[in-house]
């Protein structure tokens, strides 16, 4: 019964999606050039400078 209830969790659980290293975070194009915030939790984030507007206007930290 155990081994049904933790199949179950494990489906259910959050995870953060998985981005390759050369992709924005918002629109996950990859590009050559890559700007680094820092999202609200203080970690480091990769955005283009398409969304680099987007990611100051949501006050991300360089």
């Amino acid at each position: 019964m155990k081994s049904i209830l933790i199949k179950i969790k494990e489906q259910f659980k959050t995870s953060s999606p998985k981005i390759p290293n050369n992709a924005c975070y918002f629109c996950k194009r990859k590009a050559p050039d890559l700007r680094n915030y820092r999202n609200e939790k203080y970690k480091k984030i990769k955005v283009c400078y398409l969304c680099a507007e987007y990611a100051e206007r949501r006050a991300f930290r360089k």
